[in-house]
Formats: structure tokens, sequence, C-alpha cells
């Protein structure tokens, strides 16, 4: 009896024991999936920031080179005296500084910087089930954890120019939805954050974004923080808002816009403006996000 009683002890010692051995297996292994992580992510920011630095070079250096556009352009007849003036509408024209990009990467939508910050990066966009591709791709579709900023699949970047109302082309949606991840070092679109102060809200207030054929400006109007709603929550879910087709969709959505930003901007939209929205994911609750929306002025 003594004898089982003393194996029963030393078996007791030798499964704690295991137990022991086996837990610190497990967290030299959590460990070392951490650093593997981190080390992947390292690298992963060290890629795509050196591939972004590359593309900036390349719309620079094509935007010094005086392209001729003449032979993509209708010119009109001079009116004799008494004839009806005839406006023709041009051929719309790729921005120079995007034509070899865009034949690098059809998916090239445009292109976003904000003056002061990180904010300086491609557009893409690809559409249906495949409409998050670039979630965690880069440009040149290489899997990337900083992904790229991309455009919502609903929403028409639009092609020809203001000038001509898009008659050469076609006219961008109410509201363009840029996504884009929150990185911790400020990649991306890590520095949203900021916009809840309103010092630095209207000090950043000016969006640019290029779509492939013109370069337009947008006014900091609002910045808010929301969620990814429910499907059957009666709720402003600003993700879906991409087009209004009447006055009173126009003004409901931006109602909502207005009740939820954290600050005035003094800046007043009406029907027929047109709005970008910046959308990143942001920790205040579950499925939390950060929106900053501008109005657009040229």
């Amino acid at each position: 009896m003594e004898t089982n009683a003393k194996k029963r002890k030393w078996n007791t010692l030798d499964v704690l024991e295991a137990i022991k051995d086996i837990l610190i297996i497990l967290t030299i292994t959590c460990f070392a999936i951490a650093g593997i992580a981190t080390i992947k992510q390292s690298i992963d920011k060290k890629r795509n920031r050196e591939e972004t630095d590359e593309l900036r070079r390349r719309v620079a250096a094509a935007e010094e080179v005086v392209v001729s556009v003449s032979d993509n352009v209708a010119v009109a007849a001079i009116p004799e005296e008494g004839d009806e003036e005839v406006v023709v509408i041009p051929e719309p024209v790729m921005l120079s500084g995007y034509q070899a990009l865009h034949a690098d990467n059809s998916d090239l939508a445009g292109w976003i910087r904000v003056d002061d910050t990180k904010i300086d990066y491609p557009v893409m966009q690809t559409f249906g089930d495949n409409g998050w591709y670039y979630l965690d791709k880069s440009f040149s579709k290489t899997k990337n954890s900083n992904g790229s900023l991309f455009a919502d699949p609903d929403c028409v970047i639009g092609s020809g120019t203001k000038k001509y109302d898009y008659q050469d082309g076609t006219h961008p949606s109410t509201n363009i939805i840029i996504y884009g991840h929150r990185m911790n070092n400020g990649d991306m679109l890590g520095g949203l954050g900021k916009y809840l102060d309103k010092d630095y809200g209207m000090a950043h207030n000016i969006i640019c974004f290029d779509s492939l054929y013109e370069h337009r400006k947008y006014e900091l109007i609002a910045v808010f923080k929301s969620k990814i709603f429910y499907t059957d929550e009666e709720v402003f879910k600003y993700y879906q808002f991409t087009e209004a087709a009447t006055k009173e969709e126009f003004e409901t959505s931006y109602q909502a816009i207005k009740d939820m930003a954290v600050y005035d901007t003094g800046l007043e939209a009406q029907w027929g403006d047109e709005f970008i929205t910046l959308s990143t994911c942001d920790r205040w609750t579950a499925n939390g996000r950060l929106v900053v929306v501008g109005k657009r002025v040229e």
C-alpha cells in the first residue's frame, strides 16, 4: 500500500512537471510567433514604404515631362459671323504623372495627399466580390500587411473633367469613400486620429485627390466616429453613402454627418456638392471606425 501511495505521489509530480514543461514550451512558442509576426510587419512596412517612394518618384518625374496632347483634343473651326458657336468636347486625357503607373496596374484609380502628413499614396479600386483585394496587397499586388488605400467598389471615381461637366467622361459619385489601415507608425491612414483635435484638423483641412484625369481639392467638413452596424439596424451607415439620387437623400445623409461631427469646421454643403470620405479602424468600440469627410472645392 505504501509503495502504491509513493507511485501515485511520483506520478502526480511527473504530471505537474510535464504540464510545467508544456507551458514553458507554449510560452516560448508564443513569443517566437509574436517575434516572427513583428519582424514580418517591419519588413512589410519597409517594402511598402520603398515601393510607395518609388511610385512618388515616378509620378513627379513624369509630371516634369511636357506631354503634347494636341492629337487627343478636338479643335473646333472658327465660326463665321451669324453661325451658332459650337462647343467641341475633347477626348479625356490621362494626367501624364499616372500614365505609366496605370499601364503597370490598371487598378490604379487616383492619388491622395494631405500636406504635412504621411497621407501621400496611390488609391486603388477593384469591384464586386474582389472589392477589398487591396486590403492586404501593395500596388504591385504583393501580399503586404500595410495593404493599400482603396476606393469603395460602389464609388465612381469619374473620368474627364469638371471643366466640361464630365461630358468628356463620367461624373464622379456624390461621395468617394477611401479605406485604409491605421498603422501604429502613422503610415497609410494611421494619422487620421489627429483630426479629432480641431486645431490639427483646421491646419490640415485640404485633401488633394487626383483622379486619373484631373486634380481635385476637398476641404474638411466633418470628423466623426462611427462603426460597422448590423444590416437590420436602422441608422445612418456612412459606408453605404456613395450616391445621392435626390436632394432629399443628400440632405438626409449630410445632416447625419453633421450630427455626428465632433466639431464644427464652419463649412457647409448643399445639394450638388461632392464629398470625399477617409475611413479607418478605431478601437473606441467593437468594429469602430474613424471618419474624415471633405467637401470638394476645386
